[in-house]
């Protein structure tokens, strides 16, 4: 594979700058789920819209390089019914600059996918949402589900590119949030099939949770994260070949640690997750079996953050993952990598100054290490180390409008 001249220098004058500049774009993807007693029986118009470019410099055999420059925008008629029940409706749209047709539903992986119906311009779904807080801190959810910073999975679980391309989730989810414990479970039902439909049916479940094990109003706070994901493809009015079944298993679990410092640091955390991939069902992968080690540190002072995090994995495969901490290639057919280590450094900037906007900034380097695979019909790839590195800018708008009440 090419190697890139002066790849190391480049990661670290990147390293330089964040630690210079200590941000959390993520925090932009949030939506407090629990409903507001003082809005009952009012009506509001929700306008939510994320406009974005995001520019990927990939320029290897293992991940090519693209751009995202469009907007998400999802306006919703919103109605409390009681202190404890939500209704929204309206719809999802999404655009990228200079697409001219889309097809209906984004994932492109769901075998023999009907794709010959396309809607011109944009990518346009119904929105709705039901929900019923059984609890002040326990949360019912049906419709279109809350992500919430992307269900908190780690990078190697769950890409935040998702919020820029993926179809919104929908299905059923459980919210839970107490002093020592605060837990997210859900089904997104991604693909839903009638007899003799000639694509499959696909569902993921997932649950993240977080156990506190001591006091979280402590300046010093230590916890026990544990994460899951299955996907499924395929189903009892399934048509299909069997051999397209397939049952994939994603899960992290680990440990991690905060200190809030209260001065021009806000925080310092440390994260060390051990990951694995399961091929439950189906002989799709090139795997059946792999791991991954995550240790992750962040560092935040105001309205920046930064995250530096390694990564080391073995026959890694990912539902919905960055594709940089998998071992096969997304560019090139049939190559498989051994052992991937790669250095993550990610800097952010968001800028909140009204709960009706924010504006965000993210720059990431990914540092590879020297390391071998191959392909079929070709023989043994050896790769030295290089770099590839993407930005991102991003504005939030999310204006409410009193229609009644």
């Amino acid at each position: 594979m090419k190697k890139r001249t002066n790849s190391l220098l480049l990661f670290i004058s990147i390293l330089f700058l964040s630690y210079n500049t200590i941000g959390q774009v993520n925090g932009m993807f949030y939506q407090n789920p629990k409903i507001d007693s003082n809005d009952i029986k009012k009506l509001y118009l929700v306008v939510d819209n994320l406009n974005f470019f995001q520019d990927n410099e990939f320029a290897s055999e293992k991940i090519k390089g693209y751009t995202l420059p469009g907007f998400r925008l999802n306006p919703n008629l919103s109605y409390i019914l009681d202190k404890n029940i939500l209704l929204e409706v309206g719809f999802s749209l999404l655009h990228y600059w200079g697409a001219n047709s889309y097809p209906c539903y984004s994932y492109s992986d769901i075998s023999l996918w009907n794709s010959n119906d396309y809607q011109k311009g944009f990518h346009l779904l119904p929105f709705f949402r039901a929900q019923i807080s059984l609890k002040d801190n326990l949360q019912l959810v049906f419709g279109n589900l809350y992500v919430n910073n992307n269900h908190n999975l780690i990078l190697p679980l769950y890409n935040t590119e998702l919020n820029l391309s993926s179809d919104p989730e929908a299905g059923i989810q459980l919210l839970y949030d107490s002093k020592y414990f605060a837990s997210d479970l859900w089904v997104n039902w991604q693909s839903f099939i009638f007899r003799n439909d000639t694509h499959q049916e696909v569902f993921t479940f997932g649950l993240s949770t977080k156990t506190n094990l001591i006091n979280p109003e402590n300046k010093f706070q230590l916890y026990i994260p544990i994460q899951f994901l299955a996907q499924h493809k395929g189903g009892e009015l399934d048509t299909l070949s069997p051999d397209l079944l397939q049952t994939w298993t994603n899960f992290a679990g680990g440990i991690g640690a905060n200190y809030r410092v209260d001065k021009f640091i806000d925080y310092i955390s440390f994260e060390l997750f051990y990951s694995g991939f399961v091929q439950n069902v189906g002989k799709n992968s090139h795997f059946d079996n792999g791991y991954g080690i995550y240790p992750k540190l962040s560092v935040g002072a105001k309205d920046f953050k930064l995250n530096l995090s390694y990564w080391v994995s073995k026959d890694f495969m990912s539902i919905f993952g960055s594709p940089h901490f998998i071992n096969i290639s997304t560019a090139t057919e049939n190559m498989v990598f051994n052992k991937i280590r790669i250095i993550y450094s990610q800097l952010e900037y968001c800028y909140k100054k009204n709960k009706n906007y924010s504006l965000g900034f993210e720059l990431n380097c990914i540092y590879y290490l020297p390391f071998t695979g191959y392909r079929k019909g070709y023989g043994d790839i050896i790769s030295s180390d290089y770099a590839d590195f993407s930005f991102g800018i991003y504005l939030k708008l999310n204006p409410r409008f009193k229609i009644k009440g």
